[in-house]
């Protein structure tokens, strides 16, 4: 009967961590340099990054600006340029860290941005206030979905992307690190899962009529 029970419980197990497959970009394997649009990081394909306006993607040790030793950032500070984020596999839960908040380069009324949408329909937008201390310190996220693109840039209060530069007109390089996400499963790991738990199942039953 123990035996029996630890394979119902593992089958359980498998189930739920079939059902969240979540994971972290951090950048850390990636080269340093520009990528290009359509750049993904590596050990994460089915991601890819994209400058909205221009080809301004870097990989780069940015200091107390990014974490660890790789961070990306979107130049520039004038084009008011968005880091535009495709999924190929739907996901339903997003979350990253950002950095370059530099206060001599905002506003007080600036935020940062994070769009969700789902195969050209736009599902929501949630907006963070910097503490503007320069430091890549906070984060932005997103729970629902299912969603497959996402879009994250620094802004006015009404969402318009800073361009510019200074006080009289801000501007500022977005620059992001630990990008987590959780992944749809796709239909053929669903079904393997299910057909592990009724073999679970199928055993308990099998026990049973036995005694």
């Amino acid at each position: 009967m123990k035996g029996l029970g630890y394979l119902a419980a593992a089958c359980t197990a498998v189930c739920f961590s079939s059902n969240l497959r979540s994971a972290i970009i951090d950048f850390e394997a990636d080269t340093i340099g520009s990528k290009p649009n359509g750049f993904s990081a590596v050990g994460h394909p089915t991601i890819t990054f994209t400058d909205t306006v221009g080809t301004g993607l870097e990989i780069n040790n940015f200091g107390f600006q990014g974490m660890g030793t790789r961070s990306l950032a979107v130049h520039g500070d004038t084009d008011g340029s968005r880091l535009q984020i495709d999924f190929s596999v739907p996901v339903t839960f997003l979350s990253l860290a950002f950095g370059n908040d530099d206060p001599g380069w905002t506003v007080s009324t600036d935020r940062a941005w994070l769009e969700i949408w789902n195969s050209g329909s736009f599902i929501a937008a949630a907006s963070v206030v910097p503490n503007f201390d320069d430091v890549m310190n906070q984060t932005i996220s997103y729970s629902g979905g299912p969603f497959n693109r996402a879009f994250f840039w620094y802004g006015d209060s009404l969402g318009n992307p800073s361009t510019g530069g200074g006080q009289s007109a801000v501007g500022l390089i977005e620059v992001v690190d630990q990008i987590e996400y959780t992944a749809v499963p796709e239909p053929a790991s669903t079904l393997a899962t299910a057909a592990l738990l009724g073999l679970g199942a199928f055993g308990l039953r099998r026990w049973r009529n036995r005694t």
